[in-house]
């Protein structure tokens, strides 16, 4: 037994060197019809750039693009020419087929981003499959590349089978919530470990792609430490991803994001000068249709605690929207909340409503299109979907009716004999971080508090530079109205739909949540609003976080508790 033991421990010595992935994070990828049967003959000089550390959407990708090849090339070393590989897959798209030197290895792998995120599939590679003392050529066909909210859990790597690294690499920030300010002496850490000497490639980029810092450092085998200052080469207010690379013989990486002195960043998007009469007009338009306030009471929406309603009301154009009304069995007047939705968010679940014993009123609206107020106005959210909606026409885009319905939801509460109206506070993320600085900026008489986490639409101009793929999209749009406008023209009537526009109508105090791996809504978007906001206001910063944050609910729900006093 003991010789069994120490044979183990040999052999985890003399390849532990190399345990580590062999292959390169950065891939190659190509949207063309490239076939499986001539992979010998691929040139990807002409290909982009891939980086599986990053998201689809950050790097300009998206599921409207198509199928696509992946491909990369990775040597075996001398010492590992004997060895077993196992190559580990684990991709945010649907995984067709996969080749190495052009043999089959596996495929017909679904994505699992929303059912089994992360998930793993392992495959045993034959000798014959790998080539030893030249490249060998890994070859990935996928298709519908997933939504991710900018956290990339893309994987693929082929390490000897059964031995784990000791390689490592870390970017250490030393600020909380890595948050810098301009004129301190900034700087972070990179802490390593690696196996045999190699080197560390920096890459620092900023939220609107532009290139800061491209570093390469030799390391020896071994721990050790790089200190990087940044505060010559980085001292504009912003948002930057840095990348840390390591090759010791296999790679290891990390990726963080940092921010610098956010609330002096400095939007060029103006408001538009018709931007108040466009909304003023609007606002009257909608008090020309009866409201018509209907409630029905539901036992399945009622809790020991509170009552549960369905509520129904007229809006802009006279269409029927609807909410659910959450109301405490005790007497008296009550603080209330209004809730405005995610982009496609219905609220199917209403767990969070049902648990919440807290003693005060909820609105769960449904904006038009959006669960049970889809009825009649339902876009989708693909093409034109909600967002493109009828994208060339000021007055029939969606979101000009969305704002009013949120406008209509709080004559709704205002007319309410339970709450008080003095204790009206709104709140949402994403879509519903948009429809909260409209529905504080619109009623800023009679919101006590708001809270908004990575507001959309906003910022609309700055956001096409940042998320990228989002000028595909709004193409798309354009194309399936038979492109009626120039996408300048779109751009135009989506300036008067900016909701960081109402962001200076705020009086009430306002709380901001974002995340800084959000790639969906970046958090120069959001900023880009609360910096306009003159009342009292604050920010939280998830740093390592994306779009999809399962904390903001709790720290807004926080602040209305404390805002509102319930």
């Amino acid at each position: 037994m003991k010789r069994v033991s120490l044979f183990f421990i040999l052999c985890f010595l003399s390849i532990g060197l190399f345990a580590q992935n062999l292959i390169s994070p950065i891939w190659k990828i190509s949207f063309s019809n490239i076939s499986e049967t001539n992979l010998g003959q691929i040139n990807t000089a002409d290909w982009e750039d891939v980086n599986l550390l990053l998201s689809w959407e950050r790097q300009g990708y998206y599921g409207g693009d198509g199928d696509a090849c992946l491909v990369n090339y990775f040597s075996i070393p001398d010492e590992l020419a004997g060895s077993k590989f196992i190559l580990t897959i684990s991709l945010q798209c649907d995984i067709k087929s996969i080749y190495i030197n052009g043999k089959l290895i596996g495929g017909n792998i679904s994505n699992q981003f929303w059912s089994n995120r992360g998930a793993k599939t392992e495959f045993n590679l034959t000798d014959d499959c790998l080539y030893k003392g030249k490249p060998n050529q890994i070859a990935v066909f996928i298709s519908n590349l997933s939504y991710t909210g900018g956290i990339s859990v893309n994987l693929c790597s082929i390490s000897p089978k059964g031995v784990a690294s000791n390689s490592d690499i870390k970017i250490d920030i030393p600020e909380e919530d890595h948050l810098y300010a301009v004129g301190n002496p900034n700087y972070f850490t990179i802490n390593y470990n690696a196996t045999r000497k190699g080197k560390i490639n920096l890459s620092i980029f900023s939220d609107f792609h532009q290139t800061f810092v491209q570093n390469e450092y030799e390391i020896g085998k071994g721990k050790g430490t790089i200190r990087f200052d940044f505060n010559d080469k980085i001292t504009k207010p912003g948002f930057y991803e840095c990348i840390a690379i390591m090759d010791d013989g296999g790679y290891s990486s990390d990726v963080r994001w940092i921010a610098l002195s956010p609330t002096k960043i400095e939007c060029t998007n103006n408001t538009v000068p018709r931007y108040k009469k466009f909304w003023n007009e609007t606002l009257e338009e909608l008090k020309t249709v009866r409201p018509e306030f209907k409630l029905i009471k539901k036992d399945s929406l009622s809790t020991v605690s509170r009552d549960g309603y369905i509520v129904e009301m007229k809006s802009l154009g006279g269409l029927t929207i609807r909410g659910y009304y959450f109301v405490p069995k005790t007497k008296g007047k009550h603080a209330a909340i209004l809730h405005v939705p995610g982009y496609g968010e219905g609220y199917q679940n209403l767990s969070a409503f049902f648990q919440n014993t807290d003693n005060v009123i909820e609105l769960a609206l449904c904006v038009r299109g959006h669960g049970i107020s889809a009825d009649v106005f339902n876009p989708g959210f693909g093409v034109p979907g909600i967002w493109g909606y009828k994208l060339c026409n000021e007055k029939e885009a969606a979101y000009r009716g969305i704002f009013m319905d949120c406008i209509r939801a709080i004559d709704f509460l205002l007319s309410r004999a339970e709450v008080d109206t003095s204790r009206i506070g709104v709140m949402g993320g994403s879509q519903g971080g948009g429809l909260t600085l409209a529905t504080a900026g619109l009623c800023n008489d009679k919101i006590k508090a708001c809270s908004f986490f990575d507001p959309f639409p906003c910022d609309v101009r700055d956001h096409l530079k940042t998320r990228t793929m989002c000028n595909k999209e709004f193409k798309s749009y354009l194309n399936f109205y038979h492109n009626e406008c120039l996408f300048e023209d779109a751009l135009n009537v989506h300036d008067l739909l900016d909701s960081k526009g109402f962001a200076e109508w705020i009086k009430c105090p306002a709380f901001f949540v974002t995340s800084l791996f959000d790639d969906d809504v970046p958090p120069h978007i959001g900023f880009s609003a609360y910096n306009r906001i003159s009342s009292p206001k604050s920010f939280k910063i998830y740093p390592e976080l994306g779009h999809l944050n399962d904390k903001a609910h709790g720290v807004q729900m926080q602040f209305m508790k404390n805002e509102l006093g319930f």
